[in-house]
């Protein structure tokens, strides 16, 4: 059986004066983001999905205005369909100036390096959704974790997703790759390799200046 360890992360966290300028809190640098900027992974990869049949009742849907956005539409029932973008979960875990990504073992995106992330299930929490796909990912146990950052992602062609990322501070275990991942490995986070998805590299670079990496 393998040895387990387990880590605790004290993240370095400088206090701020008084006479700090409003860019600079809790030493990470705020940058403010303005009403109806593009995506910042360039042009949406993803696609809305086609639903043509009410899921409540089965009646042909039709395309109906809302709030200025035309949505299906059932005429029976009145249910209507709502793309909402999908949230996802994301960890960065640390040692030593290196980071834990994973390599994706099926499409999209296969053969690329990610953090260990995944989609929430419905009625989960943001803290157990995370623990879950880092143990299916990684084999890792997370205990304790500070949110990072919340991250649009065009560059994932099976949906809209709104990444959640964390900073694992409490975790223990030996990693090996296991689920989507099929191959687990720490990368100095100076070098990394080819990422699948843009957003996981804006995280690793806040992660970077949240730790003092």
């Amino acid at each position: 059986m393998a040895k387990r360890t387990t880590i605790r992360i004290t993240p370095r966290v400088p206090r701020a004066p008084f006479s700090a300028p409003p860019s600079r809190v809790h030493g990470r640098t705020r940058r403010q983001q303005k009403v109806g900027e593009p995506f910042e992974d360039g042009t949406p990869e993803f696609q809305k999905p086609e639903y043509r049949f009410c899921p409540r009742c089965g009646t042909l849907l039709e395309p109906a205005l809302e709030h200025d956005v035309t949505r299906p539409t059932c005429p029976e029932c009145g249910f209507i369909v709502y793309y909402n973008p999908a949230p996802a979960v994301g960890a960065v875990i640390t040692r030593e100036g290196e980071i834990l990504l994973v390599k994706r073992a099926h499409p999209p995106k296969e053969g690329l390096w990610s953090l260990p992330a995944g989609f929430m299930e419905f009625g989960e929490k943001q803290l157990d959704a995370l623990a879950r796909e880092v143990r299916e990912e990684t084999g890792l146990e997370i205990r304790a974790a500070t949110l990072l950052s919340v991250e649009d992602a065009a560059d994932d062609p099976r949906t809209h997703a709104l990444l959640i990322a964390f900073i694992a501070d409490e975790w223990e275990g030996e990693p090996r790759p296991g689920d989507d991942a099929s191959e687990v490995r720490w990368w100095p986070v100076d070098n990394l390799p080819q990422m699948a998805w843009q957003n996981h590299v804006r995280v690793v670079e806040k992660a970077r200046e949240w730790l003092g990496l």
